[in-house]
């Protein structure tokens, strides 16, 4: 992910779109806003970094949306964003790989930014760990030759 990441919000009610949108426009995110899932699957090919999903989208579904661009987008977060609260949705969601589940109401948009800072955070030690393990790597793979080169040295002066 980059230092600002591409979000998608998708949602069909146009004001809490373009509220949510706009929001996250000022807090200095690439925002893509889409009012259908089909919209939003159409140009998945951005990759985006996190994907705000309502659960009940006119057409197909948020779980839907999420269930068909997993596979084109393995690196991307979603997190639904919906005014269901039957905790069934919520699981059904978490269960099929969404990384959270936020309720909307009066703390929604903090509790967007919150997810998205935790998902940077994440990301961020997620590539430091794997510089780490490529060091680590480099770092044998240096003393393996220099032994080599002991033992090929002493090999050819005795």
């Amino acid at each position: 992910m980059k230092d600002k990441p591409l979000i998608f919000v998708v949602e069909d009610d146009n004001f809490y779109n373009s509220v949510l949108s706009t929001y996250l426009t000022t807090k200095s995110f690439k925002v893509y806003s889409f009012l259908s899932g089909e919209e939003c699957l159409e140009k998945s090919y951005h990759k985006p970094d996190i994907v705000l999903l309502d659960y009940l989208l006119s057409g197909i579904n948020g779980l839907d949306v999420m269930k068909k661009m997993k596979p084109l987008c393995v690196e991307t977060h979603f997190i639904f964003l919906s005014g269901q609260t039957d905790i069934k949705v919520a699981l059904s969601a978490l269960h099929d790989g969404a990384y959270d589940y936020i309720i909307k109401d009066a703390y929604a948009k903090e509790n967007v930014l919150i997810k998205i800072d935790q998902i940077a955070r994440f990301n961020k030690v997620k590539k430091e760990r794997e510089l780490y393990r490529k060091s680590i790597v480099i770092i044998v793979i240096i003393l393996l030759i220099s032994w080599l080169l002991i033992f090929i040295y002493f090999s050819m002066h005795k």
